[in-house]
This record gives structure tokens, C-alpha cells and sequence, in this order.
């Protein structure tokens, strides 16, 4: 008999377990529960009136071919430069992944900036002089005296600058987080900014200069990604059209409540449905 696999949740991870397990083997029944009435977890795409909405920005990119190959092996990449789906030739379908450019803006004292920053005479015009020679100033004063990296405010003053920090991230991170950069984990902004730095951005900017085609291989900078036509659901709801071809089981509206095991084997799930308490 086949042993039964139960995964929790229908989220990215959930069916890509499911779909990595199975395009491998046969072997395994493998049901999947899910609380929510579709799949995609925060990645869900809703439909609304006909319009989707994305649940939150999603873009597709990453460093890692085998990621990517996956992605690739559940919609066909169309490689047409940032089109629109209303120049999509008709028959390449709707099952695709498409190139996008990626426009990103940061609102500050009236003015929007490009993110990533790009160091040219349009952002000095749009900082005022002033300002720009503040930045410029407390940016080489923080190469000088570096802090020590004790606080997630010192990690950003070291990268940036105080007067950019002050600027633009003291008090998005507070909005954003509920705390104030002094009081987060430097570990923490390793994480979320990983390599980019005023230094990092000036070399990717003459990087661009010289060659039109490069792309960066930081997540915050990059200007081209992948996303699939209809939002990144539809990911998501092609994994699920081909794990139910595979035979499994997908419960949506089902919660579980409680794990029955016996010398560490699962036994039993009981999940809430309907207001109905349901064994699996």
C-alpha cells in the first residue's frame, strides 16, 4: 500500500512540496490542507468584479536556476521585452511568464525618487544641493567613523549615511514595524538589505552606464523581473491544475484543529470544516 503524506497548507511552499515529491515518485497519496477557500497562501491573487488583486507586491526573481527552472516548468516564459498583455500575440496563450520592468517610487517632501537610487543629476535636482551636500558629507563621515553594527540604526548610518538614514529610513522602518531602527537586530537588516550600500548602488549605476544588458544580482536593485500574466496566482493555481492531474487531494476550508499520533506516527488529522469536525 502507498503511505499517505499530509502537507499543511496550499501555500508556495505546500504545493511545491508536494509537486517536488510527486514529479519524482509515485509512491506516496499525498493530501494537502488548506484553511482558506483558495490556494496561493500570501501569494493568492483575488478576483474581484473581474479584476485580480495581488495580496502585496510579488516579483519573481531569483539567483537560483533550479528556482527558476521551476517556476518555468509550471508557466511557459515569454521572453518579449516588458509587453503588455494587451500586445500579447494571441497564440502564446494565457499560460505564461512574462519579463516586466520593474517602477518603484519613493514619496518624500513632495517628491517622488527612483528606487533603486540612481546617482545622477536628476536626483542631486530633486534633493536640492543642499541636501545632496548633506548626504554627501554624512556619507563619507560614516566611512571615516563607522559605528559599530550593534543596532539596525547603526547598520544603516554605516551603509548610507545619517542623513539619508534620517531621511528615508528612520521612520519607514517605524511605520513599517512598529520600532525604531535603534531598537532591531543588525542581523535583521543584514537580512532585508543584504549588499546594497551608497558604494554598491554607485558601482551598479556604472555597471548600467557600460553595458545596457546587465542586471543586477542584488534583490533590492534589480529593474527587470518575472511575473505571470494573470498576478502570481495564477502560479499557484497551475501547480494546484497539475497536483490534482497527479491525484491529490486538495481540502480547502479546512483548519486543522488537532494531530493524533502514537509513537511518533501520525495516526489521524481532525480539521474544521463547516463548522464540522471532519477525521482524516
Amino acid at each position: 500500500m502507498k503511505k499517505t503524506v499530509v502537507i499543511m497548507g496550499a501555500g508556495p511552499a505546500g504545493l511545491t512540496a508536494a509537486l517536488e515529491l510527486l514529479r519524482k515518485t509515485k509512491k506516496y497519496n499525498v493530501i494537502i490542507i488548506e484553511k482558506d477557500k483558495q490556494v496561493g497562501g500570501i501569494s493568492q491573487t483575488k478576483v474581484y468584479k473581474n479584476n485580480r488583486i495581488d495580496l502585496g507586491g510579488h516579483r519573481f526573481f531569483t539567483k537560483s536556476q533550479r528556482v527558476q527552472n521551476f517556476w518555468e516548468s509550471i508557466l511557459n516564459k515569454y521572453d518579449g521585452n516588458y509587453i503588455t498583455n494587451q500586445s500579447l500575440p494571441n497564440a502564446i496563450g494565457d499560460n505564461i511568464f512574462l519579463k516586466r520592468r520593474r517602477v518603484s517610487r519613493i514619496y518624500y517632501d513632495g517628491k517622488f525618487f527612483n528606487y533603486p537610487l540612481t546617482i545622477n543629476s536628476h536626483l542631486i535636482k530633486t534633493l536640492g544641493y543642499k541636501k545632496t551636500f548633506k548626504v554627501a558629507v554624512s556619507y563619507c563621515a560614516s566611512q571615516l567613523f563607522p559605528r559599530p553594527n550593534s543596532n539596525l540604526e547603526n547598520f544603516y548610518i554605516n551603509r548610507f549615511g545619517k542623513e539619508l538614514y534620517n531621511t528615508f529610513f528612520k521612520n519607514y522602518t517605524y511605520n513599517i514595524w512598529g520600532k525604531y531602527p535603534e531598537d532591531i537586530s543588525a542581523s535583521w537588516g543584514a537580512q532585508r538589505v543584504k549588499g546594497v550600500s551608497i558604494k554598491r548602488i554607485i558601482q551598479e549605476n556604472w555597471q548600467k552606464k557600460f553595458n545596457k544588458k546587465y542586471q543586477s544580482s542584488e534583490t533590492s536593485l534589480i529593474e527587470t523581473f518575472y511575473y505571470p500574466k494573470y498576478g502570481p496566482g495564477q502560479m499557484w493555481e497551475q501547480a494546484q491544475k497539475e497536483l490534482e492531474t497527479l491525484g491529490v487531494k486538495i481540502l480547502l476550508n479546512h483548519e486543522i484543529v488537532k494531530i493524533y499520533n502514537k509513537n511518533n506516527k501520525i495516526l489521524s488529522i481532525d480539521c474544521l470544516n463547516n463548522n464540522k469536525i471532519i477525521n482524516i
